[in-house]
């Protein structure tokens, strides 16, 4: 097949994405991260196409945002696509489905096994390659987190009890019941529960409740611990009910924990509320570098369920962004909630590495000013009151305390060494100066961009090992397309610097044009510069 000249000149262009993301991401793949999936002497099966095919196609799926269907007909059918894998010739074959689908899950139970994630390790390698081919410093970092739904149908109480039953009875043999219980088992298999609920009273499904959850125990004791469905049945039981005289009593929904069972159809999902968003699903923590005309090149992410709190993600992820910049973090921004008491200790014993964070959540109440050896003046900032403490005794050792008087039931109001220390490190994060606050700001960019295919705020996926295979995958789409932009910019910079003289030498330009063409994970780059003198003088077009 020969294409026209235009064509032609786009699919050859060394700063395409296409041939960018071959040279950068497909060619620079370590197929060695991926051995220990096919051991040697054993019946495994060897992978019957390149391993650095089948992950490049894992970030060019999340890159497009599109359905496996959709990744295979533009393998199948996109030039642009072949190119980025390596299959320049028509008569290359696509790796199948069944192969690209074999390798996912074989990646997810060498880590169920062995708890190492060779995704991780395979994108540690890809972004330390990006940054030293760009000698970008990692001694300057940010992070932030984001939640993520799981793709899975939010569902009321008695919705998740009794599709959780039915998963269970389907793999029971229910002839093994008496007749009574065996007919009541049929009967919750053809219940559709959403119309159970949007046809019940409160009363009635209060009584439905109480019902399965007792047919729940008694499913329970009748048959073994043998599957998957009966551990999933157990946990539900006990984070919904509790056994009172012998009978199954719904628990109080206050004692019913967030980590608690969402939706049986993914067991790892929890549920969190952070401002305005309520998610059942995941939350993924980015860290990415922070340096004056280089590209930010993600270094680090981490997946956990959505409960994790962000104070708990900062110290692996210095680890890990130290391990791909092979340099020490100096700065990190962040915004307040990775403030903790333990980040601090940490951030104090690592080279003094300056944590720089946004407000701290909460407001503040009090100005407390120490001062002399245990002195300390406190002024309610509400109503500008100040108050000289009195230090009070305590019996826990080096631990001061002071109490002003106050209107409760001891008629103190008490602060302790940690009060001061918390409100000191609030005026240090609000003196900081601006630009300083615009750094750790500019991460939500990385965000936006990382969540910009899902729907709703939900992913294609379920499950915690899925979702960080989907995260890695499109934080590699992500370093790449950062670097192509940083290389299209640069030669900008460089041909308008270029003919910046002849600019000014020969006056004005009737044309000096540029055309930035981008459509989904296509970017081409088109410059043209067309330089034309006066044409209302003897000269003639230069």
């Amino acid at each position: 097949m020969q294409l026209g000249s235009r064509a032609s000149k786009k699919y050859s262009d060394p700063n395409a994405w296409h041939n960018q993301f071959y040279s950068l991401v497909t060619t620079k793949i370590n197929e060695e991260i991926f051995k220990p999936l096919f051991p040697e002497g054993k019946k495994c099966g060897r992978p019957n196409a390149s391993i650095r095919i089948l992950v490049a196609m894992s970030a060019l799926k999340e890159g497009f945002g599109c359905s496996d269907e959709d990744l295979f007909e533009k393998c199948e059918f996109d030039l642009l696509t072949r190119k980025a894998l390596g299959m320049e010739l028509l008569t290359d074959v696509t790796p199948s489905i069944d192969t690209y689908y074999l390798f996912r899950r074989r990646i997810c139970e060498y880590q169920e096994r062995t708890d190492i994630d060779l995704m991780q390790l395979c994108f540690e390698q890809l972004a330390g390659n990006q940054v030293r081919l760009l000698k970008i410093s990692g001694k300057c970092v940010r992070m932030d987190s984001k939640l993520i739904g799981s793709n899975i149908a939010r569902q009321s109480r008695y919705e998740l009890i009794h599709t959780t039953l039915v998963k269970f009875l389907k793999t029971c043999t229910l002839s093994n019941l008496s007749p009574e219980k065996e007919e009541l088992a049929k009967e919750y298999l053809k219940e559709d529960s959403s119309k159970t609920v949007y046809r019940s009273d409160s009363d009635t499904l209060q009584s439905n409740l109480a019902r399965i959850g007792n047919f729940i125990m008694e499913m329970l004791a009748t048959f073994p611990a043998t599957s998957p469905a009966h551990d999933l049945l157990q946990r539900l039981f006990d984070e919904q009910y509790a056994v009172k005289d012998g009978k199954a009593v719904l628990r109080d929904k206050k004692e019913v924990k967030a980590d608690s069972l969402q939706n049986p159809n993914d067991p790892d999902a929890t549920y969190r509320a952070k401002n305005d968003q309520k998610v059942q699903g995941y939350v993924t923590n980015i860290t990415e570098t922070v340096e004056e005309g280089k590209p930010n090149i993600i270094t680090s992410v981490q997946v956990e369920t959505a409960v994790f709190a962000d104070c708990h993600f900062l110290q692996e992820a210095v680890e890990n962004s130290e391990r791909v910049t092979d340099s020490t973090i100096e700065d990190l921004y962040a915004d307040g909630a990775y403030q903790s008491p333990d980040n601090r200790e940490f951030a104090k014993n690592h080279n003094a590495m300056q944590l720089k964070t946004g407000k701290m959540q909460g407001g503040c109440r009090w100005e407390l000013i120490p001062h002399d050896e245990d002195g300390l003046t406190i002024r309610e900032i509400a109503t500008g009151n100040t108050y000289e403490a009195v230090k009070a005794v305590t019996k826990q050792g080096s631990r001061k305390r002071w109490r002003i008087p106050w209107n409760n039931k001891t008629g103190w109001r008490y602060f302790e060494d940690k009060d001061i220390k918390a409100y000191q490190l609030r005026k240090q994060i609000e003196s900081l100066p601006l630009e300083e606050q615009h750094k750790r700001n500019n991460v939500e960019a990385a965000m936006f961009q990382y969540s910009f295919h899902t729907r709703k705020g939900k992913t294609r996926y379920r499950g915690l090992l899925k979702h960080r295979m989907h995260a890695y995958s499109r934080c590699m789409w992500m370093n790449l397309r950062r670097m192509v932009i940083f290389q299209i910019s640069t030669f900008q910079r460089s041909i308008f610097a270029l003919f910046g003289p002849i600019r000014e030498a020969f006056g004005s330009f009737k044309a000096i044009s540029r055309k930035i063409f981008t459509s989904g994970a296509d970017c081409y780059v088109s410059l043209r510069m067309t330089i034309l003198v006066r044409q209302d003088s003897k000269y003639a077009p230069f």
